[in-house]
């Protein structure tokens, strides 16, 4: 074949791996004698042409992704030897399509995973389905369709899209919660929270749904009263329900954060105040008939004044309380019920109070004692009510004669006596805002609870034997919500374990997350059969070492899924109770809406236009408010993946995806901002182009000097450093991809800067060209394993390769020459960086970097050696970058002297006092 003066024809002499000689070929394939003896297609420069294309055009893109895309998503990475690095996205919900939001996501998991991969980690990188939920219900109602097929429809479709868009994740880890081998393990789970103590069931009243016919959380209402999902007005409703004790775990959980990295930000304070401040118990109070004969229920009050219980006189609940729906009397203010104290035995009435000052929204309404003995307003209050009370305390503050077993007490020794005695009704230290999991939900589509009723053994639990409790997989759902489980009569009606008496199952089924909250465990261990993961693959594989999701998530589900962590660590199944290590927050993707001001309705963009420099609708004339927002079809601003891979590619789809913007920021769908992405595709495109013209005598080069060439020789080699440093800085610390592609992006500059001549002799810069390959590899594979294909159909550059594919490269490493940085802290302040020489720093040692920083004269004149109380932690923070900590108290003590000292000299200096004495 001729090539035209536009086209560079180029012979393939790139070897597999293992191959030292030409390998033989049939039938145009190549034979490789690589341990899996596989057969991979005969590649050119491009493809099946032989022809490297000068011009990147869209249809090149396609034609090179359709190449590559089966081979790399049947490639078997080589057996990692770092250690474990487990990276997990949030797995979606199987609605049908991916949209941008999950492309988003899962290209930040597919980068780091395939970066620690070439860094020599095992990478865990699973994927699976959050499949159960009331869009697939309410989906069988509108399309005649059964929720299992349309579940399992999209399940296909969508796990296509992401095999299409280049995604490595482990397959074979792949889980579906509504899949009985699944949920199986979650009725599992519910059933050691049961044996725990951990579950119960009460009234109370819930958000309800009218539309959707379900209960939905607090956080699942918006400001305005209306469900998250129907949009409709949610009402209040006294149902028995279903509840997970998360506030026994409330304070472990709140001191956890103190110990969860830098990174999680402000997620940290999302979740402590989602817990609240740790300052109190809930107590559990018997409430009593009216003639005080019988307990007929209970009711659960917060105190931050144990002692203070003593001294009750009364208990207040506002109008829209539980106790006032269960408990209604003629009098309006008062309750035809009483409460029987559980540390006096004595029993107190209950008033209906209006609060004086409207609750935070989507709090609860609270219950609270009245304590006159403590507080003024109460003793007025109980005086206006005729409400007798007696004193607790001595004049000195004591507890009084007459309470057994605490009398002459101070108030915190009672505290600590009431706690320690109390168990049955003193919950462990909670805040007032922390409430109990309600895992309760009036729908069909979702786990059922593995609990039966029998009218004489109570609740139940299914044996452990017999799970799954399976769902029944109805063909037809004729309308939303309601009971439908409740309506299978054959499923419902049961035997008891206990009895073998006739029995009911349970009907409402599992909040799904009650599913999300364990699934990246079940990942490490997903074929097990006997139990929902082994202890080994689970102290092998935890804790995820990155987890990356939408800040949406930040609360409920992240909050669950630490509770189950820290209840299975204390079941001895996990080595630590945070479940997660590093976390990514990943910002929105938005689109540009268009809102018509007059009618307040949302347009595409195809139905406005630009008139006297004014966006107005098409047709009407209206004025119209632009703004970027979080891609929605409601507001007619979002755009199919597929669309965009058809314009732009899959691999530039990705990179606008991870460029321009930090993984936490959101990312404008805008193209005017993906040039430069897609200026630096062409600019890669062409020195490869350039280098293989060069090599293959296409091109001709003009001389330079031996002293020229040394220096850009020199330059090229401090540009690599220099790079590999600040991309592996950007990564590892502060897993800002934007800015490694941004330093990759500077660093490929350097490569079309230097002489021609330099792409036929330069070692160093086949190296570099190699590097900047291998680093784009993880961002986007496609396109960086056809431009490693090219440059190796060079013959210097496929033995310097190893004859290597790129995914089976190293990631780059600094010379080790260059010097890394150590940093040295003293008591949490930086005071000095020590520079250590690369080869010395990845085997670097904790008593080493003590040495060395008693070396630098910055902690040398405060101390010159550890101390026996004294403490020291090496961290590392990145490949390039450790830090020092050291607690030394008496240095630190000295430091803080010194620096005041020089301040009050320096004080004195200005104000013409040059002999002033200075603090020692």
């Amino acid at each position: 074949m001729s090539a035209t003066a536009s086209q560079v024809q180029v012979t393939m002499v790139v070897l597999p791996l293992l191959i030292i000689k030409p390998p033989l070929t049939r039938a145009g394939f190549l034979l490789s004698k690589s341990r899996d003896c596989r057969w991979i297609p005969a590649r050119t420069a491009f493809n099946q042409t032989g022809i490297w294309e000068p011009k990147l055009t869209l249809q090149v893109k396609q034609d090179l992704e359709a190449y590559w895309k089966p081979i790399l998503h049947n490639v078997k990475h080589r057996q990692g030897s770092r250690g474990k690095y487990y990276v997990l996205s949030m797995f979606p919900y199987p609605s049908g399509k991916l949209h941008l939001g999950h492309v988003r996501v899962y290209a930040i998991s597919d980068s780091m995973a395939r970066m620690r991969k070439l860094q020599g980690y095992e990478v865990i990188h699973p994927m699976g389905w959050d499949a159960f939920g009331l869009p697939a219900e309410n989906a069988a109602v509108e399309k005649g369709m059964p929720a299992h097929v349309w579940t399992e429809s999209n399940i296909t479709h969508m796990r296509q899209q992401l095999i299409n868009m280049g995604f490595d994740f482990d397959w074979d880890r792949e889980v579906r919660t509504c899949d009985p081998a699944y949920y199986r393990w979650t009725q599992h789970l519910f059933l050691q929270l049961w044996d725990a103590g951990l579950v119960y069931q009460k009234e109370a009243f819930v958000n309800w749904d009218p539309v959707d016919q379900t209960v939905l959380a607090n956080e699942q209402v918006d400001e305005n009263g209306r469900s998250w999902r129907s949009g409709a007005v949610v009402e209040k409703k006294l149902l028995k329900q279903w509840f997970i004790k998360t506030s026994e775990y409330a304070a472990a959980l709140q001191e956890g954060l103190a110990t969860v990295p830098s990174n999680w930000f402000d997620v940290v304070d999302l979740q402590r105040n989602w817990i609240g401040e740790i300052t109190g118990h809930r107590v559990k109070i018997e409430v009593w008939d009216a003639q005080r004969t019988k307990a007929v229920d209970t009711v659960s009050v917060f105190t931050d004044n144990l002692p203070g219980l003593l001294g009750t006189a009364f208990l207040t609940v506002p109008p829209d309380h539980e106790m006032c729906a269960k408990h209604r009397s003629e009098n309006a203010q008062s309750l035809d019920v009483a409460c029987r104290n559980p540390l006096t035995g004595e029993f107190f009435p209950v008033f209906v109070v209006e609060e004086t000052q409207r609750r935070t929204v989507g709090l609860d309404p609270e219950a609270r004692f009245g304590v006159p003995n403590l507080n003024e307003a109460d003793a007025d209050f109980a005086a206006s009510h005729s409400v007798t009370w007696r004193s607790f305390l001595t004049a000195d503050g004591l507890i009084a004669k007459g309470f057994v077993g605490l009398s002459g007490m101070s108030m915190s020794a009672a505290a600590a006596k009431i706690v320690a005695d109390g168990k049955e009704f003193i919950s462990t230290p909670i805040s007032s805002k922390c409430k109990d999991w309600l895992i309760s939900r009036q729908r069909y589509w979702g786990t059922p609870i593995p609990l039966v009723h029998c009218a004489g053994c109570g609740h139940v639990p299914v044996a452990a034997e017999d799970l799954p409790v399976k769902l029944p997989l109805l063909e037809s759902i004729s309308s939303r919500g309601g009971s439908l489980l409740a309506q299978q009569v054959d499923w419902v009606n049961t035997v008891c374990p206990k009895c073998n008496g006739p029995a009911k199952r349970e009907t409402d089924t599992m909040d799904t997350f009650v599913d999300s909250s364990w699934y990246f465990l079940r990942y490490l261990d997903p074929k097990n059969e006997s139990v929902p993961f082994s202890r080994e693959a689970a102290m092998a594989g935890m804790p995820v070492d990155l987890y990356i999701g939408g800040k949406e998530h930040a609360l409920m589900h992240l909050f669950y899924a630490r509770f189950i962590g820290y209840f299975l660590h204390r079941q001895g199944l996990l080595p630590q109770p945070e479940p997660f290590d590093h976390l990514l927050s990943q910002g929105f993707v938005q689109g540009k809406s268009y809102q018509d001001k007059v009618t307040g309705r949302y347009l595409t963009a195809s139905e406005v236009e630009i008139v006297g420099g004014k966006t107005v609708g098409k047709g009407t004339g209206n004025e119209i408010v632009e703004e970027w927002e979080k891609m929605s079809k409601s507001k007619m601003n979002g755009l199919d993946p597929d669309d965009a891979v058809a314009e732009y590619g899959i691999d530039a789809t990705r990179l606008f995806m991870l460029g321009n913007v930090a993984p936490r920021s959101h990312r404008r769908w805008d193209p005017f901002l993906f040039k430069g992405l897609l200026n630096w595709e062409l600019y890669l495109w062409l020195i490869v182009n350039d280098y293989i013209g060069l090599n293959s005598g296409k091109y001709q080069a003009a001389a330079i000097s031996k002293d020229e060439e040394d220096r850009h020789e020199m330059e090229l080699a401090e540009s690599r450093n220099h790079h590999v440093k600040e991309i592996d800085g950007s990564l590892d610390k502060y897993y800002g991809i934007n800015m490694a592609l941004k330093k990759l992006q500077n660093l490929s500059t350097s490569l079309r800067k230097v002489p021609s001549s330099m792409m036929q002799t330069s070692p160093q810069f086949r190296t570099n060209l190699r590097d900047v390959i291998t680093m784009l590899f993880p961002f986007a594979p496609h396109f960086a394993a056809e431009l490693w294909t090219g440059a190796c159909s060079v013959p210097i550059m496929a033995v310097e390769a190893g004859h290597k594919q790129v995914w089976e490269s190293d990631w780059p490493k600094m010379d080790e020459t260059c010097k890394l940085d150590l940093i040295i802290q003293l008591d949490g302040e930086r005071i000095a960086t020590v520079k250590v020489p690369a080869a010395e720093f990845a085997t670097l040692t904790e008593d080493q970097a003590v040495s060395l920083a008693f070396q630098n004269e910055r902690l040398s004149k405060y101390a010159s050696s550890l101390g026996p109380t004294d403490s020291v932690n090496l961290v590392r923070t990145s490949d390039v970058e450790a830090t020092l900590e050291l607690n030394i108290p008496e240095a630190s003590q000295k430091r803080k002297a010194a620096w005041r000292a020089e301040k009050a000299a320096k004080k004195a200096s200005r104000k013409g006092k040059p002999d002033a004495v200075a603090e020692p």
